[in-house]
């Protein structure tokens, strides 16, 4: 169980997304009872979320997606994230890279570029 997660999504023009996702956990729970009781399942709705982001990272190579999952202390919320994008959105990057669990990377590569 995570206790304070959010999912990550930039570009190489900034930060698209931050998804906090701790708070659809309750749905998998709710499943399992469902399931104990012989009822039908309902979809969590961050499936739909993390296959969209995926999708417009997909159908948009020319921006170099990266989406990342990553699990922190409890004091670190939405706010804290957003202040640290804009101030600091290398490190930041680097950071959720290192520490985070990637779910796609279209990172370019330095070699790959013909001009830096």
């Amino acid at each position: 169980m995570t206790t304070n997660a959010f999912i990550f999504s930039w570009d190489q023009l900034g930060i698209e997304s931050i998804i906090p996702i701790t708070e659809y956990e309750h749905h998998d729970k709710q499943n399992l009872m469902r399931m104990l009781k012989g009822d039908e399942t309902v979809r969590n709705p961050l499936n739909g979320i993390v296959q969209k982001l995926v999708l417009r990272a997909r159908y948009n190579p020319q921006r170099h997606y990266e989406i990342y999952a990553v699990d922190c202390d409890p004091s670190l919320d939405e706010e804290f994230w957003r202040k640290q994008w804009e101030e600091h959105p290398q490190f930041t990057a680097d950071l959720i890279r290192d520490k985070g669990h990637k779910i796609y990377s279209d990172r370019q590569k330095i070699k790959e570029l013909l001009i830096t």
